[in-house]
């Protein structure tokens, strides 16, 4: 076989919303520059109803354009079409992204469309935040379709080997997102957000149960005797009511000590958040990974997360960030430390150098297409 292989990639796909979409294009770009890729996009995720967002879509369009546009989870008519792209392509390497149980049976589908040994599926999450209880016996039926099962962490690995001990496992990490920038810019951002003499932290990403907000929020109320000049920036679109949210800041007293931007952040405004802020707090109760903290790490901002699913392979203790456990106390002692010793150069500097290891060209290396 050439070096130069025929790829199918199928999952979500710019102007389509999301961190899943947002990967798929930047391994698309990447796999390209050395081999023939088509993309197989869905039309929509989800019917409207079962949509908790304002929009599935974003402005934002990829450089890439040999998309086919096709899918819709619940027209089978969709999957056909989708069968018969693949198999006019005849690719030498199938590769899906899969986030949700919601989407097996269109996969499952779509993996008969190619050869047994192309097949690759790309797992952001193994089990799903709702973790239904008929989950892990459609992903057993689902794992038996796949030749290769890339995850990004080895938490992802141990639930894919609990479900079934014989898959192939190809361990691989998240690459850091390359979004341009300009350090400069930070002051000027800083002045439009009016918080140029604040001690910043930045919440970013989709509002959901599972992200722990509330926890920082505790933890925040903790730290506010310690640190008074503490600002929370809350960015992203809510998937629920912030009602108990602001509840817990008005019980605490600390209405002053937060911002909400609960909008769909484009690519383009995504850098005045992360420059505008010292530290990136991921209180996450439960996780996989997160594109949240490849998004720090490109703009060089420390980090505190919680020591759950794999977001701890990512983060060396101490260096460039906090490892805690998933409790306010334990989060606001982290704060507290970060912003008392002065650590944003350290650790900045140290995520300079150590981000390299995450580049995309490694994450390529790591899937071993053309073995």
């Amino acid at each position: 076989m050439s070096s130069r292989l025929k790829i199918v990639t199928i999952g979500p796909f710019p102007p389509l919303r999301g961190g899943i979409s947002d990967f798929h294009e930047s391994l698309v770009i990447q796999l390209s520059k050395r081999n023939d890729v088509t993309v197989l996009d869905f039309k929509s995720l989800y019917p409207k109803i079962f949509f908790p967002g304002k929009s599935q879509y974003s402005l934002d369009k990829s450089i890439f354009n040999n998309i086919h546009t096709i899918l819709k989870p619940l027209n089978f008519f969709s999957w056909l079409k989708g069968k018969s792209l693949i198999r006019k392509k005849n690719p030498d390497r199938l590769i899906l992204s899969y986030w949700s149980f919601f989407f097996i049976p269109i996969y499952m589908f779509l993996l008969g469309s190619t050869k047994r040994g192309n097949r690759y599926v790309l797992f952001h999450n193994v089990i799903s935040h709702e973790n239904r209880i008929f989950e892990k016996f459609l992903l057993k039926l689902f794992i038996k379709k796949i030749d290769y099962c890339i995850v990004m962490n080895e938490y992802n690995e141990k639930l894919i080997l609990q479900i079934d001990s014989r898959a192939k496992i190809i361990k691989n990490f998240h690459p850091i997102y390359e979004l341009p920038y300009s350090d400069s810019s930070s002051n000027i951002y800083k002045k439009d957000l009016n918080i140029e003499k604040k001690k910043t932290i930045l919440f970013f990403g989709l509002i959901r149960q599972y992200k722990g907000l509330d926890m920082l929020i505790n933890a925040i109320a903790l730290s506010k005797d310690k640190l008074n000049d503490l600002q929370v920036l809350v960015v992203g679109e809510n998937y629920q009511s912030l009602d108990r949210y602001h509840k817990i800041i008005r019980d605490c007293d600390i209405e002053d000590s937060f911002i909400f931007v609960n909008n769909f952040i484009s690519k383009a405004d995504i850098k005045k958040y992360f420059l505008s802020s010292d530290l990136v707090v991921l209180p996450y109760k439960s996780a996989s990974q997160s594109g949240v903290l490849s998004l720090a790490y490109n703009f060089n901002r420390p980090v505190i997360i919680t020591d759950v699913g794999g977001l701890s392979d990512y983060v060396s203790d101490n260096k460039s960030g906090f490892i805690v456990q998933p409790n306010s106390q334990d989060i606001s002692n982290k704060i507290n430390m970060f912003f008392e010793k002065n650590l944003f150069e350290e650790m900045s500097e140290f995520i300079k150098s150590d981000k390299k290891r995450f580049s995309w060209e490694s994450f390529e290396e790591k899937l071993d297409l053309y073995g």
